[in-house]
């Protein structure tokens, strides 16, 4: 045999031994289990008790209330009669004694009543100074047109308006027809005027004046 086979021959004997080592282990660290008890239960040893019946607390027993005491009505009380009233019969004068009486009383003062006469405030002729007043400061203070001056226009505007209490003039119209020209120049001529108030004697809070305003050139 050559040097292989006596090597194989070794490798198979070592191999042998080591499973043989191995099984031999085995057996040693082999620990049987241990097998499980098995009680068998009868009908016969299981005891079944009966229950205990719990006592139960007793029933209260119902309140029974007294019934309710009926209303006592009081009666009413009757009403006291009103005292009479005593009426005093008048004592009778004797006739000479209250003309006895009436002859002593001192007689009355007689009192004089003075009557003081009203002075009677002539309403229209303070209203026709007013208005004069008026005339006269529109005459003094009149615009009169250049272009109606060198054109030789003449007329008379007739005018109507309202003076309130403070002297102002509102709604002022023209009741003709004269000259456009003449008719803005009167409406200019009343605007610019300032008047006194109205007199306290008429007791107006306005007036309505209508009058006439000329325009008139002046011959020279």
């Amino acid at each position: 045999m050559g040097k292989l086979g006596i090597f194989g021959i070794f490798i198979v004997v070592c191999v042998g031994h080591f499973f043989a080592l191995k099984s031999a282990i085995a057996k040693q660290n082999h620990i049987p289990k241990p097998k499980a008890k098995v009680h068998h239960i009868t009908l016969s040893s299981v005891v079944v008790k009966k229950p205990v019946a719990i006592a139960q607390p007793p029933k209260p027993e119902p309140i029974i209330l007294p019934p309710d005491p009926e209303p006592t009505v009081k009666p009413e009380p009757k009403p006291k009669p009103k005292p009479k009233k005593r009426v005093k019969k008048p004592v009778a004068i004797p006739k000479p004694i209250v003309e006895e009486i009436i002859q002593k009383a001192a007689p009355l003062p007689v009192v004089e009543q003075i009557i003081t006469p009203v002075a009677t405030i002539d309403t229209a002729s303070i209203k026709d100074r007013y208005t004069s007043q008026i005339r006269t400061k529109i005459r003094n203070n009149l615009i009169y047109p250049k272009m109606a001056k060198r054109l030789r226009i003449q007329d008379v505007v007739k005018v109507t308006f309202y003076v309130q209490k403070d002297g102002s003039i509102t709604d002022i119209r023209v009741l003709n027809s004269p000259k456009k020209l003449l008719q803005n120049a009167a409406i200019k001529t009343l605007k610019s005027l300032s008047l006194e108030p109205i007199p306290s004697q008429l007791d107006e809070e306005f007036l309505d004046i209508t009058i006439p305003i000329e325009f008139k050139l002046i011959q020279g």
